[in-house]
Protein backbone atom coordinates (compact mmCIF):
# COMPACT_ATOMS: atom_id res chain seq x y z
CA UNK A 1 0.00 0.00 0.00
CA UNK A 2 1.48 3.35 -1.05
CA UNK A 3 1.53 6.29 1.37
CA UNK A 4 2.07 10.07 1.36
CA UNK A 5 2.79 12.40 4.32
CA UNK A 6 1.28 15.86 4.91
CA UNK A 7 0.90 18.42 7.65
CA UNK A 8 -2.89 18.27 7.26
CA UNK A 9 -5.12 15.73 5.51
CA UNK A 10 -8.63 17.00 4.76
CA UNK A 11 -11.26 14.32 4.11
CA UNK A 12 -14.04 15.79 1.98
CA UNK A 13 -14.18 18.60 -0.58
CA UNK A 14 -17.39 20.31 0.51
CA UNK A 15 -17.54 23.92 1.64
CA UNK A 16 -16.00 23.09 5.05
CA UNK A 17 -13.15 20.93 3.78
CA UNK A 18 -12.20 23.22 0.93
CA UNK A 19 -12.26 26.37 3.04
CA UNK A 20 -10.11 24.74 5.74
CA UNK A 21 -7.67 23.51 3.08
CA UNK A 22 -7.50 27.00 1.58
CA UNK A 23 -6.81 28.70 4.92
CA UNK A 24 -4.17 26.15 5.96
CA UNK A 25 -2.39 25.93 2.60
CA UNK A 26 -2.29 29.73 2.44
CA UNK A 27 -0.56 29.66 5.84
CA UNK A 28 2.20 27.54 4.32
CA UNK A 29 1.25 24.05 5.44
CA UNK A 30 1.40 21.00 3.19
CA UNK A 31 -2.26 20.06 2.74
CA UNK A 32 -3.99 17.14 1.00
CA UNK A 33 -7.70 17.12 0.07
CA UNK A 34 -9.18 13.63 -0.35
CA UNK A 35 -12.49 13.52 -2.20
CA UNK A 36 -14.69 10.74 -3.58
CA UNK A 37 -15.96 12.78 -6.56
CA UNK A 38 -13.88 13.52 -9.65
CA UNK A 39 -12.56 17.09 -9.75
CA UNK A 40 -15.12 18.15 -12.37
CA UNK A 41 -18.04 17.24 -10.08
CA UNK A 42 -16.83 18.93 -6.90
CA UNK A 43 -19.50 21.39 -5.77
CA UNK A 44 -22.44 19.29 -6.93
CA UNK A 45 -24.72 18.60 -3.97
CA UNK A 46 -28.39 18.30 -3.04
CA UNK A 47 -28.78 21.58 -1.20
CA UNK A 48 -31.05 24.60 -0.81
CA UNK A 49 -28.28 26.60 -2.53
CA UNK A 50 -28.85 29.66 -0.32
CA UNK A 51 -26.43 31.45 2.00
CA UNK A 52 -26.49 34.74 3.93
CA UNK A 53 -24.03 37.51 3.16
CA UNK A 54 -23.20 38.04 6.84
CA UNK A 55 -21.16 34.80 6.90
CA UNK A 56 -18.70 36.11 4.32
CA UNK A 57 -18.40 39.41 6.18
CA UNK A 58 -17.47 37.52 9.34
CA UNK A 59 -14.97 35.34 7.47
CA UNK A 60 -13.39 38.33 5.76
CA UNK A 61 -13.62 36.85 2.26
CA UNK A 62 -15.36 38.01 -0.89
CA UNK A 63 -19.02 37.00 -1.13
CA UNK A 64 -20.46 35.15 -4.13
CA UNK A 65 -20.69 37.15 -7.36
CA UNK A 66 -23.71 37.35 -9.64
CA UNK A 67 -23.04 35.68 -12.95
CA UNK A 68 -20.22 33.60 -11.47
CA UNK A 69 -21.12 31.55 -8.38
CA UNK A 70 -24.41 33.31 -7.56
CA UNK A 71 -27.50 33.43 -9.77
CA UNK A 72 -29.64 35.91 -7.82
CA UNK A 73 -29.88 37.92 -4.61
CA UNK A 74 -32.35 37.52 -1.76
CA UNK A 75 -33.50 40.44 0.37
CA UNK A 76 -34.98 38.10 2.93
CA UNK A 77 -36.71 34.85 3.81
CA UNK A 78 -40.52 34.76 4.09
CA UNK A 79 -42.08 32.11 6.33
CA UNK A 80 -45.74 31.17 5.71
CA UNK A 81 -48.14 29.62 8.20
CA UNK A 82 -49.64 26.20 7.37
CA UNK A 83 -52.88 27.89 6.27
CA UNK A 84 -50.81 30.24 4.05
CA UNK A 85 -53.02 33.08 5.32
CA UNK A 86 -50.16 34.84 7.10
CA UNK A 87 -46.40 35.17 7.05
CA UNK A 88 -43.39 36.76 8.72
CA UNK A 89 -40.26 37.86 6.91
CA UNK A 90 -36.66 37.74 8.14
CA UNK A 91 -34.97 40.53 6.22
CA UNK A 92 -31.29 40.18 5.34
CA UNK A 93 -29.20 39.89 2.18
CA UNK A 94 -28.41 36.44 0.86
CA UNK A 95 -27.42 34.61 -2.31
CA UNK A 96 -29.00 31.92 -4.44
CA UNK A 97 -25.89 30.01 -5.43
CA UNK A 98 -24.77 28.20 -8.50
CA UNK A 99 -23.76 25.41 -6.11
CA UNK A 100 -21.27 23.74 -8.41
CA UNK A 101 -19.62 27.02 -9.39
CA UNK A 102 -19.34 27.98 -5.72
CA UNK A 103 -17.67 24.64 -4.90
CA UNK A 104 -15.33 24.99 -7.85
CA UNK A 105 -14.36 28.49 -6.67
CA UNK A 106 -13.49 27.20 -3.20
CA UNK A 107 -11.51 24.38 -4.82
CA UNK A 108 -9.57 26.90 -6.93
CA UNK A 109 -8.78 28.94 -3.83
CA UNK A 110 -7.37 25.83 -2.14
CA UNK A 111 -5.39 24.62 -5.17
CA UNK A 112 -4.03 28.10 -5.88
CA UNK A 113 -2.78 28.14 -2.28
CA UNK A 114 -0.87 24.89 -3.11
CA UNK A 115 -3.19 22.30 -1.53
CA UNK A 116 -3.04 18.94 -3.33
CA UNK A 117 -6.19 17.17 -4.50
CA UNK A 118 -6.75 13.42 -4.44
CA UNK A 119 -10.01 13.28 -6.37
CA UNK A 120 -11.87 10.04 -7.12
CA UNK A 121 -10.50 8.69 -3.82
CA UNK A 122 -13.09 7.19 -1.47
CA UNK A 123 -12.20 7.68 2.19
CA UNK A 124 -12.78 4.37 3.97
CA UNK A 125 -11.20 4.56 7.44
CA UNK A 126 -8.90 6.50 9.77
CA UNK A 127 -5.38 5.38 10.61
CA UNK A 128 -5.20 4.99 14.39
CA UNK A 129 -2.06 4.58 16.48
CA UNK A 130 -2.72 4.22 20.19
CA UNK A 131 -4.70 7.36 21.16
CA UNK A 132 -3.98 9.29 17.94
CA UNK A 133 -5.33 9.68 14.43
CA UNK A 134 -2.40 9.60 12.00
CA UNK A 135 -4.17 9.95 8.63
CA UNK A 136 -6.62 7.95 6.56
CA UNK A 137 -6.97 5.10 4.11
CA UNK A 138 -8.62 5.84 0.77
CA UNK A 139 -9.66 3.65 -2.14
CA UNK A 140 -8.63 4.72 -5.64
CA UNK A 141 -10.80 4.16 -8.71
CA UNK A 142 -8.63 1.19 -9.69
CA UNK A 143 -9.37 -0.48 -6.35
CA UNK A 144 -5.95 0.14 -4.82
CA UNK A 145 -5.75 1.33 -1.23
CA UNK A 146 -3.73 4.44 -0.44
CA UNK A 147 -2.51 5.62 2.96
CA UNK A 148 -2.44 9.41 3.28
CA UNK A 149 -0.67 10.36 6.47
CA UNK A 150 -0.90 13.66 8.29
CA UNK A 151 0.04 15.33 11.53
CA UNK A 152 -3.62 16.35 11.67
CA UNK A 153 -6.60 14.78 9.91
CA UNK A 154 -9.79 16.80 9.35
CA UNK A 155 -13.09 14.97 8.97
CA UNK A 156 -15.22 17.07 6.60
CA UNK A 157 -17.00 14.12 5.01
CA UNK A 158 -20.54 15.42 5.56
CA UNK A 159 -23.71 14.38 7.33
CA UNK A 160 -22.69 10.71 7.49
CA UNK A 161 -19.15 11.14 8.86
CA UNK A 162 -16.80 8.51 7.51
CA UNK A 163 -13.94 9.00 9.93
CA UNK A 164 -15.24 10.06 13.34
CA UNK A 165 -17.88 7.30 13.38
CA UNK A 166 -15.09 4.74 12.88
CA UNK A 167 -13.07 5.90 15.86
CA UNK A 168 -13.08 4.02 19.19
CA UNK A 169 -16.43 4.43 20.97
CA UNK A 170 -14.73 5.66 24.15
CA UNK A 171 -13.30 8.70 22.33
CA UNK A 172 -15.61 11.65 22.96
CA UNK A 173 -15.38 12.79 19.35
CA UNK A 174 -17.04 9.59 18.08
CA UNK A 175 -20.39 10.42 19.73
CA UNK A 176 -23.37 8.94 17.89
CA UNK A 177 -26.01 11.36 16.58
CA UNK A 178 -29.66 10.27 16.95
CA UNK A 179 -31.42 9.93 13.60
CA UNK A 180 -34.26 12.19 14.78
CA UNK A 181 -31.72 15.05 14.93
CA UNK A 182 -31.52 15.01 11.12
CA UNK A 183 -33.85 15.99 8.32
CA UNK A 184 -34.10 13.87 5.19
CA UNK A 185 -34.64 16.13 2.21
CA UNK A 186 -35.82 15.74 -1.34
CA UNK A 187 -35.36 18.62 -3.75
CA UNK A 188 -35.76 19.53 -7.41
CA UNK A 189 -34.09 22.15 -9.58
CA UNK A 190 -36.60 23.12 -12.27
CA UNK A 191 -37.12 25.62 -15.04
CA UNK A 192 -40.61 27.12 -14.81
CA UNK A 193 -42.75 29.11 -17.24
CA UNK A 194 -43.98 31.56 -14.60
CA UNK A 195 -41.62 34.45 -13.99
CA UNK A 196 -40.34 34.38 -10.41
CA UNK A 197 -40.01 37.19 -7.90
CA UNK A 198 -36.38 36.72 -6.89
CA UNK A 199 -36.21 39.00 -3.84
CA UNK A 200 -37.52 36.42 -1.38
CA UNK A 201 -36.74 32.84 -0.46
CA UNK A 202 -40.02 31.21 0.60
CA UNK A 203 -40.45 28.70 3.44
CA UNK A 204 -43.75 26.95 4.18
CA UNK A 205 -44.36 25.49 7.63
CA UNK A 206 -46.77 22.61 7.18
CA UNK A 207 -46.64 19.51 9.43
CA UNK A 208 -48.74 17.59 6.90
CA UNK A 209 -46.41 18.19 3.95
CA UNK A 210 -43.10 18.25 5.84
CA UNK A 211 -43.52 16.87 9.39
CA UNK A 212 -40.66 17.99 11.61
CA UNK A 213 -39.30 20.27 8.87
CA UNK A 214 -40.64 22.57 6.17
CA UNK A 215 -40.93 22.86 2.42
CA UNK A 216 -39.30 25.59 0.39
CA UNK A 217 -39.48 27.48 -2.88
CA UNK A 218 -36.22 29.33 -3.60
CA UNK A 219 -36.01 31.28 -6.90
CA UNK A 220 -32.71 30.96 -8.76
CA UNK A 221 -33.29 33.66 -11.35
CA UNK A 222 -36.47 34.59 -13.21
CA UNK A 223 -37.35 31.10 -14.49
CA UNK A 224 -35.44 28.59 -12.32
CA UNK A 225 -36.37 27.39 -8.83
CA UNK A 226 -34.90 25.18 -6.12
CA UNK A 227 -37.89 23.45 -4.50
CA UNK A 228 -37.88 20.77 -1.84
CA UNK A 229 -38.86 19.56 1.59
CA UNK A 230 -37.25 18.16 4.69
CA UNK A 231 -38.82 15.53 6.96
CA UNK A 232 -37.71 14.50 10.44
CA UNK A 233 -36.94 10.76 10.24
CA UNK A 234 -38.66 8.85 13.01
CA UNK A 235 -41.15 5.97 13.30
CA UNK A 236 -44.18 6.60 11.13
CA UNK A 237 -42.59 9.50 9.22
CA UNK A 238 -43.39 9.65 5.49
CA UNK A 239 -40.82 9.12 2.78
CA UNK A 240 -39.80 12.67 1.73
CA UNK A 241 -39.89 11.77 -1.97
CA UNK A 242 -43.43 10.40 -1.61
CA UNK A 243 -44.58 13.61 0.08
CA UNK A 244 -42.79 15.68 -2.53
CA UNK A 245 -44.59 13.83 -5.31
CA UNK A 246 -47.91 14.09 -3.51
CA UNK A 247 -47.90 17.74 -2.46
CA UNK A 248 -45.21 19.69 -4.31
CA UNK A 249 -44.77 18.15 -7.73
CA UNK A 250 -48.34 19.18 -8.70
CA UNK A 251 -47.41 22.78 -7.83
CA UNK A 252 -44.38 22.51 -10.12
CA UNK A 253 -46.46 21.00 -12.91
CA UNK A 254 -48.92 23.88 -12.62
CA UNK A 255 -45.96 26.26 -13.04
CA UNK A 256 -45.00 24.45 -16.26
CA UNK A 257 -41.85 22.98 -14.75
CA UNK A 258 -39.10 21.27 -16.69
CA UNK A 259 -36.97 19.24 -14.28
CA UNK A 260 -33.23 19.96 -14.48
CA UNK A 261 -32.04 17.92 -11.53
CA UNK A 262 -33.51 16.12 -8.53
CA UNK A 263 -32.39 14.00 -5.63
CA UNK A 264 -32.33 13.34 -1.91
CA UNK A 265 -29.98 14.28 0.90
CA UNK A 266 -29.39 14.21 4.63
CA UNK A 267 -28.95 17.31 6.80
CA UNK A 268 -28.14 17.54 10.52
CA UNK A 269 -30.57 19.95 12.20
CA UNK A 270 -29.34 20.13 15.78
CA UNK A 271 -26.63 21.50 18.03
CA UNK A 272 -22.99 20.82 17.17
CA UNK A 273 -21.51 17.53 18.36
CA UNK A 274 -20.20 17.91 21.89
CA UNK A 275 -16.53 17.24 21.07
CA UNK A 276 -14.91 18.37 17.79
CA UNK A 277 -11.26 17.44 18.45
CA UNK A 278 -8.94 14.61 19.46
CA UNK A 279 -5.23 13.89 19.24
CA UNK A 280 -4.32 14.69 15.61
CA UNK A 281 -7.98 15.01 14.64
CA UNK A 282 -10.61 17.71 14.06
CA UNK A 283 -14.24 17.52 12.83
CA UNK A 284 -15.94 20.34 10.90
CA UNK A 285 -19.02 21.07 8.77
CA UNK A 286 -21.91 18.63 8.56
CA UNK A 287 -19.66 15.91 10.03
CA UNK A 288 -19.76 17.98 13.22
CA UNK A 289 -23.46 18.90 12.78
CA UNK A 290 -22.87 22.61 12.23
CA UNK A 291 -26.00 23.40 10.16
CA UNK A 292 -28.65 25.77 11.51
CA UNK A 293 -31.21 23.68 13.48
CA UNK A 294 -34.19 25.76 12.34
CA UNK A 295 -33.70 26.19 8.60
CA UNK A 296 -30.89 23.70 7.91
CA UNK A 297 -28.62 26.28 6.26
CA UNK A 298 -25.19 24.73 6.40
CA UNK A 299 -22.82 26.52 4.01
CA UNK A 300 -22.07 29.56 6.18
CA UNK A 301 -21.59 27.73 9.49
CA UNK A 302 -19.54 25.00 7.79
CA UNK A 303 -17.10 27.67 6.65
CA UNK A 304 -17.10 29.24 10.12
CA UNK A 305 -16.17 25.85 11.60
CA UNK A 306 -13.41 25.50 8.99
CA UNK A 307 -12.10 28.95 9.86
CA UNK A 308 -12.00 28.06 13.57
CA UNK A 309 -10.25 24.76 12.77
CA UNK A 310 -7.62 26.45 10.59
CA UNK A 311 -6.75 28.95 13.33
CA UNK A 312 -6.45 26.28 16.00
CA UNK A 313 -4.50 23.87 13.78
CA UNK A 314 -2.07 26.63 12.85
CA UNK A 315 -1.40 27.34 16.53
CA UNK A 316 -1.13 23.63 17.38
CA UNK A 317 1.39 22.90 14.61
CA UNK A 318 3.42 25.95 15.56
CA UNK A 319 3.57 24.54 19.11
CA UNK A 320 4.78 21.31 17.52
CA UNK A 321 2.31 18.81 18.92
CA UNK A 322 -1.34 18.63 17.76
CA UNK A 323 -2.63 17.08 20.97
CA UNK A 324 -6.29 17.27 21.93
CA UNK A 325 -5.26 19.91 24.49
CA UNK A 326 -3.65 22.06 21.78
CA UNK A 327 -6.66 21.63 19.47
CA UNK A 328 -9.28 22.16 22.18
CA UNK A 329 -9.66 25.88 21.48
CA UNK A 330 -11.69 25.07 18.35
CA UNK A 331 -14.73 24.76 20.62
CA UNK A 332 -14.34 28.24 22.09
CA UNK A 333 -13.80 29.83 18.65
CA UNK A 334 -16.66 28.03 16.97
CA UNK A 335 -19.17 28.40 19.79
CA UNK A 336 -18.49 32.13 19.98
CA UNK A 337 -18.96 32.39 16.21
CA UNK A 338 -22.00 30.10 15.81
CA UNK A 339 -22.19 27.06 18.10
CA UNK A 340 -23.83 28.78 21.07
CA UNK A 341 -26.50 30.15 18.75
CA UNK A 342 -27.00 26.64 17.36
CA UNK A 343 -27.50 25.17 20.82
CA UNK A 344 -30.12 27.80 21.58
CA UNK A 345 -31.89 27.22 18.27
CA UNK A 346 -31.81 23.46 18.85
CA UNK A 347 -34.09 23.99 21.84
CA UNK A 348 -36.43 26.01 19.62
CA UNK A 349 -36.28 23.30 16.93
CA UNK A 350 -37.29 20.57 19.39
CA UNK A 351 -40.17 22.72 20.61
CA UNK A 352 -41.36 23.69 17.13
CA UNK A 353 -41.35 20.08 15.94
CA UNK A 354 -44.10 19.28 18.44
CA UNK A 355 -46.36 22.20 17.42
CA UNK A 356 -49.51 21.45 15.46
CA UNK A 357 -50.59 23.27 12.32
CA UNK A 358 -53.11 25.16 14.47
CA UNK A 359 -50.35 26.27 16.87
CA UNK A 360 -48.17 27.51 14.00
CA UNK A 361 -51.10 29.33 12.39
CA UNK A 362 -51.81 31.08 15.68
CA UNK A 363 -48.19 32.17 16.24
CA UNK A 364 -47.80 33.57 12.71
CA UNK A 365 -51.30 34.97 12.12
CA UNK A 366 -51.33 36.76 15.49
CA UNK A 367 -47.82 38.12 14.81
CA UNK A 368 -46.57 36.63 18.06
CA UNK A 369 -43.17 36.70 16.34
CA UNK A 370 -42.46 39.86 14.32
CA UNK A 371 -40.21 40.19 11.26
CA UNK A 372 -37.46 41.67 13.42
CA UNK A 373 -37.75 38.93 16.02
CA UNK A 374 -37.62 36.23 13.35
CA UNK A 375 -34.41 37.77 12.00
CA UNK A 376 -32.98 37.84 15.54
CA UNK A 377 -33.83 34.16 16.03
CA UNK A 378 -32.21 33.36 12.68
CA UNK A 379 -29.06 35.37 13.16
CA UNK A 380 -28.45 35.34 16.91
CA UNK A 381 -30.34 32.32 18.20
CA UNK A 382 -32.29 34.29 20.76
CA UNK A 383 -36.00 34.01 21.45
CA UNK A 384 -36.37 37.75 21.94
CA UNK A 385 -37.82 38.77 25.30
CA UNK A 386 -40.35 40.96 23.51
CA UNK A 387 -42.13 37.83 22.30
CA UNK A 388 -43.33 37.13 25.81
CA UNK A 389 -43.23 40.60 27.38
CA UNK A 390 -44.94 43.03 24.98
CA UNK A 391 -48.36 43.89 26.33
CA UNK A 392 -50.10 43.66 22.96
CA UNK A 393 -48.72 40.19 22.34
CA UNK A 394 -49.44 39.04 25.86
CA UNK A 395 -53.06 40.03 25.35
CA UNK A 396 -53.21 37.94 22.16
CA UNK A 397 -51.66 35.04 24.01
CA UNK A 398 -54.29 35.19 26.73
CA UNK A 399 -56.53 33.26 24.37
CA UNK A 400 -53.86 30.54 24.45
CA UNK A 401 -52.48 30.72 28.03
CA UNK A 402 -50.72 27.37 27.69
CA UNK A 403 -48.78 28.71 24.71
CA UNK A 404 -47.71 31.81 26.66
CA UNK A 405 -46.45 29.58 29.47
CA UNK A 406 -44.59 27.37 27.01
CA UNK A 407 -42.90 30.32 25.28
CA UNK A 408 -41.64 31.67 28.60
CA UNK A 409 -40.22 28.25 29.40
CA UNK A 410 -38.71 27.75 25.93
CA UNK A 411 -36.92 31.08 26.24
CA UNK A 412 -35.47 29.95 29.58
CA UNK A 413 -34.21 26.69 28.03
CA UNK A 414 -32.74 28.58 25.07
CA UNK A 415 -30.89 30.99 27.34
CA UNK A 416 -29.50 28.10 29.39
CA UNK A 417 -28.29 26.28 26.25
CA UNK A 418 -26.61 29.40 24.88
CA UNK A 419 -24.89 30.09 28.19
CA UNK A 420 -23.74 26.48 28.50
CA UNK A 421 -22.01 26.56 25.11
CA UNK A 422 -20.49 30.00 25.67
CA UNK A 423 -19.00 28.55 28.87
CA UNK A 424 -17.52 25.48 27.20
CA UNK A 425 -14.62 24.10 29.31
CA UNK A 426 -11.20 25.61 28.64
CA UNK A 427 -9.53 22.19 28.67
CA UNK A 428 -10.47 18.53 28.16
CA UNK A 429 -10.17 17.77 31.89
CA UNK A 430 -13.46 19.55 32.55
CA UNK A 431 -15.31 18.16 29.54
CA UNK A 432 -17.10 15.24 31.16
CA UNK A 433 -18.69 17.48 33.78
CA UNK A 434 -19.83 19.91 31.05
CA UNK A 435 -21.09 17.05 28.87
CA UNK A 436 -23.14 15.69 31.74
CA UNK A 437 -24.80 19.12 32.12
CA UNK A 438 -25.44 19.32 28.37
CA UNK A 439 -27.02 15.85 28.26
CA UNK A 440 -29.18 16.65 31.25
CA UNK A 441 -30.42 19.91 29.70
CA UNK A 442 -31.32 18.45 26.32
CA UNK A 443 -32.83 15.32 27.86
CA UNK A 444 -35.09 17.65 29.84
CA UNK A 445 -36.00 19.61 26.70
CA UNK A 446 -36.73 16.47 24.67
CA UNK A 447 -38.74 14.91 27.45
CA UNK A 448 -40.85 18.04 27.75
CA UNK A 449 -41.41 18.79 24.06
CA UNK A 450 -40.87 15.68 21.96
CA UNK A 451 -44.08 14.13 20.68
Amino acid sequence: MSSEKYDVVVAGAGSAGLFAAFRLAKSGFKVAIVEMKPESKIGEKVCGDAVGEHHFERLGVEPPKLGEDAVSLFKGVRVYSPSKKAYVTAWGKGYALNRKAFGQKLLKWALDASAELYDSHKVIEPIIEENWVKGLVALREDGAKVEILGKITIDATGASPVLRTRLPREWWVSEETPIEDYNIAYRVIAEVEEEQETDLAIIYLDPKVAPGGYWWWFPKGKHVVNVGLGVQPKPGAPNPKDNFNKYIRPVLEKAGAKIINEGGGLCPTRRTIACMAWNGFVVIGDAACTANPIHGGGIGPSMLSADAAAKVITEALEKGEPTVENLWKIHKLYHEAYGAKQASLDVLRIYMQKLTAEDLDFVIEKKIVSDEELAEMGYRGELVSAVVSKTTKAIKLLTRPSLLKELVQVKSFMDRARSLYLNFPESPKDFEKWYSEQKKLFSEVKKKYSK
